[in-house]
């Protein structure tokens, strides 16, 4: 039975949990998790990661796991949180960066799912240069139509006025589009995916092979908003054909 060592730490005010491999590193792997989730629900994927050679970095988002988690992640009128939780996750990683960097040699991979799978895209449109790949489940690269596509979903409408449309438009990776094109990037979704809609995704991996973006993107048919073992199975293989 493989054993692997868990490690738990603070990244200044930054919980991460870190999985090692049992055989020499590849190197840093960074797994941003979902929406209302936290870092201890990654370890499964971490152990994959991890099973395969990488060190995985589990960092805690805020509003969540041990950073202050709200008692109810889907309140209307608390929609902003979840954007302003994508945007900290993003001005974070100089810090994160930093701490691996302590810790061990080589360029991270960042992986994510749901929010951390947007997460991941907005990194790599701002710190590409320090990135060896990105992998984003079930995500989204185009947030001002995933944000039109939530108030569907939930039968709100926030007006072009609102204080942080142009944000989201602005911070959006898929208008940084020409600073990602030098970065290997994975994109998976789920067809039936009903909350983070696909369709955001096609548009932004469109968007990017135009631009010359090298990326490639997997969709499964019937699938939700899950993370499976055929998707895992896939990033490690397209993880596989970098090295």
């Amino acid at each position: 039975m493989i054993r692997l060592n868990i490690e738990r730490t603070f990244c200044r005010d930054i919980p991460v949990i870190i999985v090692h491999p049992p055989v020499e590193s590849l190197g840093p792997a960074i797994f941003y998790h979902g929406w209302s989730s936290r870092a201890e629900y990654q370890l499964s994927k971490a152990a994959v990661l991890a099973a395969n050679g990488y060190t995985v970095y589990l960092p805690d988002a805020i509003n969540h796991g041990l950073r202050d988690r709200l008692c109810n992640y889907y309140k209307v009128e608390d929609y902003q949180i979840f954007w302003k939780t994508i945007f900290q996750n993003v001005d974070e990683f100089p810090e994160l960066l930093e701490f691996i960097r302590g810790r061990e040699s080589g360029k991270p991979i960042i992986l994510g799912h749901s929010m951390g799978g947007m997460t991941v895209l907005g990194i790599a449109s701002r710190y590409g240069d320090d990135l060896k790949a990105v992998v984003s489940f079930n995500g989204s690269g185009d947030w001002l139509l995933t944000h039109l596509f939530i108030q569907a979903r939930f039968g709100v409408y926030m007006k072009p006025d609102w204080e942080m449309y142009s944000e989201i438009e602005n911070r959006s990776p898929l208008a940084h589009i020409k600073d990602m094109t030098g970065i290997p990037i994975f994109l998976t979704n789920g067809e039936s995916d009903t909350s983070i809609d696909p369709r955001a995704q096609a548009h932004f991996y469109e968007t990017l092979k135009a631009a010359g973006g090298h990326a490639q993107h997997i969709t499964y048919p019937l699938l939700g908003h899950f993370v499976t073992t055929n998707m895992l199975d896939d990033a490690m293989a397209w993880l596989d054909s970098l090295k």
